[in-house]
C-alpha cells in the first residue's frame, strides 16, 4: 500500500489546469498581504518563485530530475526549522505566531512548485491555498477582503472543472451542472453561516500590538488635544473649538456639560472582542455643578514589556470572566487606551504607558490610523439576585468614598425628589433601577437641546427644568441623584459598541458612539455600570441573526415597486425558461406538435399511446370528406424523425404550409 502511494503518477498535461492552480495561490498570497499576515515584498517574492516553479515543473513533468526532490525537501525542511525557531525563541511572544505561519505556508508552496508533475500535486497546492486563504481570513478588517475571496473562489472552481476534464480524458462539465454546483455550494454555505453560533476570539491568535501613524504626543502622560495633532496637550472644551466638547473627539481631562457637541459620523476603530461591553477610556469623581474631574492624581508611567500587567484601579474587584478585545484605530483618536473593566495585560506597541489609580491607561504615543493593541479584562457581570444580596454598607476607603460622594453643594430638590422615587426600593441596585426607569419615564433624550443659561447647574436644570438632554445630562443626573441618598457613584466615558459586522466580528466604532455612563460601587463586585440611555448586550451576535437583521432592514427601505418588478421579472425569465425546455429541438418535433394543436381545437387530443400515424387517420375520419391530407402529412413526419434526416426544403415548406392552412370543424359534444 505505501509502495503505491509512494509511486509517480501520470504527468499532468493540462495547462489550463496548472494556470488555474496558478491562480489560487497568487490570489491566496496577496489576500494574506492584504490583511498584513505578510509583507507585500515576501508575498511578491513567493508569487515569482511559484510562478517559476510552475514553469519549471511543467517542462520538467515527464522525467523530474531527480536533484529538485532533494532540493525541495532541504527547503521544506529548512522552512519549517526557521518556524520553530521564530515561534520559540526567547524574545517572542505569543504575538509572533501568525505571521510566521503565513510565511512558513508561502514557502512551502513556493518551493513545492518545483516539483509538481501530477494531478495530485497540484491538488496539493489547492488545498494549501485555501490554507492561506483562512489565515488572512482571520485578520481581514473589512469586505474589501472578500474580492479575494470572489476571485479565489472563481480560480478555485475554474481548477475543480479543468481537474474533471483532464480526468476523465477531454470531457467538459456542462455549464448548466457548473450552475448548479455553485448553486448548490452557494446554497450551502448560506445555510451554514445563519446557524453558526457568535463567534468566540481565540486566546491564541489575537495578542496583537502595533504602532500607527499617530506621531508622537507633545506632553507624555497627557491627553492630545482637539487640534488634530497628539503634539498638542488636551484644554477644556470651548463653543468655538473643532469638536466644542474638547481633546480627541471630546476626550479631555473634563467633562463639560454645558457644551453641545459636534462628533460627526467617522469611524474611529474597529473592535474584535470576546463580548460586547462599556469600552471605558476615563472616569471623573469631581462635579461642580457643570463639569466632571478626575481627582485620582496625575498618571504614572509603567516601564514594561508586552504584555504589561497592569495594577489593580482602586475599588476595582480583579475576578471575573476573562474578556480580550483588540483595538484597530482607523483614525486619529484619543491617546486614552480604551478597555472593559477591570484591564488585567495590555500588549501595546511600546514599553511604556501612564496609568492612573482610577484605572485610566495613557499611551506614549499618538494613536493614529494602523495602531493595533490588545487588553485582556476581568469583567464580573453579577446578576440582579447578586446585586440584590449585597445588604451590607459600603467599605470603600474613606478617600476614595469621599470622592464618590462629593458634591459642590446641598442638592434638596434632587435628594428629595430621589428619596421619593426609591422609597419602595429595599436594596442598593433597586434604588438604582428605580432612578433609571423614572428618568426613562420622565425624560426626553436628544442631542438638539438649548445651550445650559449662565450660572444653572446642569443637574438641577435637567431635572426640574426642560427635562431633555443627552447621555452627558442624563447620566450626570443619575450620579449626582445616587450620590445625595448616600450611594457612591461616578462618571465614565468611552465608548458602546457600534454596528456589528457578521462577516469580519468587528464592531464598528464611529465618533458619535462616544458615551457617558455611571458606575456604581458594590462590596464584593467593584464598579458596575449602568446606563440610562444605552444597552449593551451580554454576547455577541450570531452572524446568522444580524445577516438577516440587515437583509430585512434593506428590504424594508425599498419602495414596493422594485420587488414587485424583480418578482415580475423572474416569473417571465421562468415562463420563458419552461418555454424553451419544452419546444421541440427538430423540424419533425414542430410540425407534430402543429398537428397536435390543430386536433386539439377540434376536440380531439391525442393520446400518449397513439402514433402520429394513427392520430392523423382520426383526424381525416374526422374531417368526413374523405380527405388523407393527415395521413399524408404524417408519414412525411415519420419518415423525417425515423430516418434521422429532414426532407427537402422545397418538402418542409409544403408540409408546413399544409399543416398551418389545414382546419378542421370542431368536435360538438
Amino acid at each position: 500500500m505505501i509502495r503505491r502511494a509512494n509511486q509517480p503518477g501520470i504527468p499532468e498535461n493540462s495547462v489550463r489546469l496548472r494556470a488555474a492552480c496558478l491562480g489560487t495561490v497568487l490570489v491566496a498570497m496577496a489576500a494574506c498581504a492584504s490583511t498584513g499576515e505578510a509583507s507585500w515584498k515576501t508575498a511578491v517574492g513567493a508569487m515569482a518563485m511559484v510562478c517559476l516553479g510552475m514553469v519549471f515543473s511543467y517542462f520538467t513533468r515527464v522525467r523530474p530530475p531527480g536533484w529538485i526532490k532533494v532540493l525541495v525537501a532541504l527547503g521544506a525542511s529548512a522552512s519549517f526549522a526557521w518556524f520553530f525557531h521564530s515561534v520559540s525563541a526567547p524574545a517572542g511572544n505569543i504575538t509572533s505566531v501568525v505571521n510566521p505561519l503565513t510565511v512558513l505556508l508561502m514557502s512551502v508552496l513556493a518551493v513545492h512548485s518545483f516539483h509538481v508533475p501530477t494531478r495530485r500535486d497540484l491538488l496539493f497546492s489547492l488545498g494549501a491555498s485555501a490554507g492561506l486563504m483562512a489565515v488572512g481570513a482571520t485578520q481581514a478588517l473589512n469586505l474589501r477582503f472578500g474580492l479575494y475571496v470572489l476571485a479565489w473562489a472563481f480560480s478555485s472552481l475554474w481548477s475543480l472543472s479543468e481537474m474533471w476534464t483532464s480526468a476523465s480524458g477531454g470531457g467538459r462539465v456542462s455549464v448548466a451542472g457548473l450552475g448548479l454546483a455553485l448553486a448548490a455550494m452557494t446554497t450551502a454555505s448560506a445555510a451554514i453561516f445563519l446557524v453558526l453560533p457568535a463567534p468566540v476570539v481565540a486566546t491564541r491568535f489575537s495578542f496583537m500590538a502595533q504602532a500607527g501613524n499617530g506621531g508622537t504626543v507633545g506632553v507624555p502622560g497627557s491627553l492630545a488635544g482637539d487640534s488634530g495633532s497628539p503634539s498638542h496637550p488636551s484644554r477644556a472644551g470651548t463653543p468655538g473649538g473643532p469638536t466644542r466638547v474638547g481633546g480627541y473627539l471630546g476626550f479631555a481631562n473634563s467633562l463639560d456639560t454645558a457644551l453641545r457637541g459636534a462628533l460627526g459620523g467617522t469611524t474611529v476603530m474597529l473592535v474584535r472582542a470576546q463580548r460586547p461591553s462599556y469600552w471605558v477610556g476615563e472616569t471623573f469623581d469631581e462635579w461642580d455643578g457643570r463639569s466632571w474631574k478626575a481627582t485620582g492624581g496625575a498618571s504614572r508611567p509603567l516601564h514594561q514589556r508586552s504584555p504589561f500587567v497592569l495594577p489593580v484601579p482602586a475599588g476595582a474587584v480583579p475576578i471575573g470572566q476573562s474578556d480580550l478585545q483588540t483595538f484597530y484605530v482607523t483614525s486619529a483618536t484619543a491617546d486614552l487606551v480604551f478597555h472593559a473593566e477591570v484591564a488585567d495585560e495590555l500588549w501595546f506597541p511600546s514599553s511604556k504607558v501612564f496609568y492612573s489609580d482610577d484605572g485610566t491607561i495613557i499611551s506614549p504615543i499618538g494613536l493614529g490610523s494602523g495602531a493595533i493593541y490588545t487588553v485582556e479584562s476581568q469583567v464580573d457581570s453579577p446578576t440582579p439576585f447578586e446585586l440584590r444580596s449585597v445588604l451590607s454598607d459600603f467599605a470603600l476607603p474613606p478617600q476614595l468614598e469621599r470622592a464618590s460622594l462629593q458634591l459642590p453643594h446641598p442638592y434638596p430638590r434632587v435628594e428629595a425628589l430621589a428619596r421619593s422615587i426609591t422609597a419602595r426600593a429595599g436594596t442598593t441596585y433597586d434604588r438604582v433601577q428605580a432612578l433609571i426607569s423614572w428618568i426613562a419615564a420622565h425624560t426626553l433624550y436628544s442631542t438638539d437641546i438649548p445651550p445650559l443659561p449662565a450660572g444653572a447647574d446642569t443637574v438641577d436644570e435637567f431635572l426640574f427644568g426642560n427635562r431633555t438632554g443627552f447621555c452627558e445630562q442624563i447620566s450626570t443626573s443619575l450620579a449626582v441623584m445616587l450620590r445625595t441618598i448616600g450611594i457612591p457613584a461616578r462618571e465614565a466615558v468611552g465608548y458602546v459598541p457600534g454596528p456589528y459586522n457578521p462577516i469580519t466580528d468587528l464592531y464598528q466604532i464611529r465618533a458619535d458612539d462616544a458615551h457617558a455612563w455611571v458606575q456604581v460601587w458594590f462590596p464584593g463586585f467593584g464598579w458596575q455600570n449602568f446606563d440610562p440611555t444605552a444597552v449593551v448586550p451580554l454576547t455577541n451576535p450570531s452572524p446568522g441573526a444580524i445577516a438577516l437583521e440587515d437583509v430585512g432592514h434593506a428590504l424594508g427601505r425599498l419602495p414596493l415597486v422594485p420587488p414587485l418588478g424583480v418578482l415580475s421579472g423572474v416569473i417571465v425569465l421562468a415562463a420563458i425558461v419552461r418555454w424553451q425546455r419544452t419546444r421541440p429541438t427538430t423540424w419533425a418535433g414542430r410540425i407534430t406538435r402543429r398537428v397536435e394543436r390543430v386536433g386539439r381545437r377540434a376536440g380531439h387530443t391525442r393520446l400518449v399511446s397513439e402514433t402520429l400515424g394513427e392520430y392523423a387517420t382520426l383526424l381525416d375520419e374526422a374531417s368526413e370528406d374523405g380527405s388523407t391530407a393527415w395521413r399524408g402529412l404524417a408519414a412525411v413526419v415519420e419518415a423525417s424523425a425515423y430516418g434521422g434526416h429532414e426532407p427537402p426544403s422545397a418538402t418542409r415548406r409544403q408540409v408546413a404550409t399544409m399543416a398551418r392552412r389545414t382546419r378542421m370543424k370542431r368536435r360538438r359534444s
